[in-house]
Parts: C-alpha cells; sequence; structure tokens
C-alpha cells in the first residue's frame, strides 16, 4: 500500500470518529456545586450551596446520591438543589448523579469528592487567610505614608495646575487642590493622600478638571487675602496695590 492511500486512510478514520466522539460528550451529565454562603477551598466545604446539572437535550430529570444514598431529585431544568453541609454528617462524602433522558435511557456524573468541616474549622481556615493579608495591607499602608511623608517634605512648595500622572483632588478640609502622588496606596475608592496645604490625611478620588478650576480660584483668593492681611494698614506696599486695583475701576 502506497503511503498516499494510508494517509488517506487514517483521515478517512480520523473524520468518522469525529461524531461518535461527540455523541459520547453530549451523553454525559455534568454537575455543578455553587457556594451560596459558607467556606470553600478545593474540597472542603461548610455552609449553604447548590447544585446543578446539565447533560443531554432531553434530560427530563436528575436523581442526585450522596455517598452512594438517594439525596434529592428535581424534574426542572437546570436542576437546582441547595443543602446546607452541616445537616449531614463531617468527613469525607462523594458526590454524583444519575439523570434520565425522555427516551428512557440514563447518563451519569463523575463523583465529585468533598469534605464537609464544622463552621468553627472553615472560620479558623478563613482566618488563616485573612489575616496575613490584612497585616500585609497595613504594614504597606504604613511603609507608604511614611514615604509620602518623606517625599512630601523634599518635594518643596505645591505648583498650582501641576497635578502630574495621579491626577489632581481637592481636600475636603481646606478645600484647596493638590497633585494626588503617584506612590500613594490606590485604596479602590481613592488615594490615600496627605493634603500639603493643611495637613490632612484622607482617601481621596481624582477630581475633575472643572472641579480643579474652581478649587483653584478659591487658592488663589485665599493666597491674594492672605498677602494683604500681611501688608501694615497704609504702608507703601497695600497703598500701591490699593492703587493699581482702582485704575482699572470707571
Amino acid at each position: 500500500m502506497s503511503k498516499a492511500k494510508i494517509l488517506l486512510f487514517v483521515l478517512l478514520a480520523s473524520v468518522l470518529s469525529i461524531p461518535a466522539y461527540a455523541q459520547d460528550v453530549d451523553d454525559r451529565l455534568n454537575v455543578h456545586l455553587r457556594r451560596d454562603f459558607g467556606y470553600r477551598a478545593g474540597g472542603r466545604i461548610q455552609g449553604r450551596f447548590t447544585i446543578s446539572a446539565d447533560g443531554p437535550q432531553d434530560l427530563e430529570r436528575v436523581k442526585y446520591l450522596l455517598d452512594g444514598n438517594f439525596f434529592a431529585e428535581v424534574s426542572e431544568s437546570p436542576f437546582k438543589y441547595t443543602f446546607n453541609t452541616s445537616d449531614y454528617a463531617l468527613g469525607a462524602h462523594t458526590l454524583s448523579a444519575v439523570g434520565t433522558t425522555a427516551s428512557g435511557s440514563d447518563v451519569f456524573a463523575e463523583e465529585i469528592r468533598l469534605e464537609f468541616i464544622s463552621a468553627e474549622e472553615s472560620w479558623q481556615q478563613a482566618a488563616n487567610i485573612a489575616i496575613p493579608l490584612i497585616v500585609g495591607i497595613v504594614v504597606l499602608t504604613v511603609l507608604g505614608t511614611l514615604l509620602l511623608t518623606l517625599m512630601g517634605r523634599r518635594s518643596g512648595g505645591f505648583k498650582l495646575g501641576n497635578y502630574g500622572s495621579a491626577g489632581g483632588a481637592i481636600c475636603r478640609r481646606c478645600g484647596f487642590p493638590y497633585p494626588r502622588r503617584f506612590l500613594s496606596p490606590n485604596l479602590l475608592v481613592g488615594k490615600l493622600d496627605r493634603c500639603p496645604h493643611c495637613g490632612k490625611w484622607a482617601i481621596i478620588p481624582r477630581a475633575s478638571r472643572v472641579a480643579l478650576e474652581e478649587a483653584e480660584a478659591r487658592f488663589r483668593a485665599d493666597a491674594e487675602i492672605g498677602l494683604l492681611e500681611q501688608e501694615p494698614e497704609g504702608s507703601e506696599a497695600q497703598v500701591q496695590r490699593k492703587l493699581d486695583e482702582t485704575r482699572y475701576l470707571d
């Protein structure tokens, strides 16, 4: 037999085997486990869960088995059933399912191996994950705060209108604008940063251009008032400033 005939035979065999494989996949029953409330880490679960199944298009009902014993039977798609692990013995369990089609044939799902644990153990496991995470966030926040304080002392004065890549913010206490530092901790709703004008720390979102322009106007007005207050009444500088202001009046 020539090489061309052998290659043609292999291709035909591959094509003819595809429908059979697809049919086998369609005849399988797939079981899904969803956590509604509680704890889940791999196969270790605790709390309220919902199981559901999908399979052939003519699937009519699904019977669930726990450790080989009747667990529940559902006759409406998506064949959901909700249960709580506290209603069953702690320890290792196997969850399986058998589906029945309109033609009366059965389809089977692969077993799911689970371990029901107590509420106390689930809280302990969750704490073992959450506590190091929280400590890490606190440490990073403290280090970031110290770094920002040092950077703020070295960066010099505030430059109006220069906000950088992180954008500008408006202080909730003094109402003045300032640039958000790029390295400030981002806490989803805003960056943790310190106002260079009044020193207040806050989680501050990025301000819009219009809001920044209004805050800049307030800043200029306040700076001008502060400059006038520092000049002695009747001084030459104050007199000259007043003369300049009245020069443009009718």
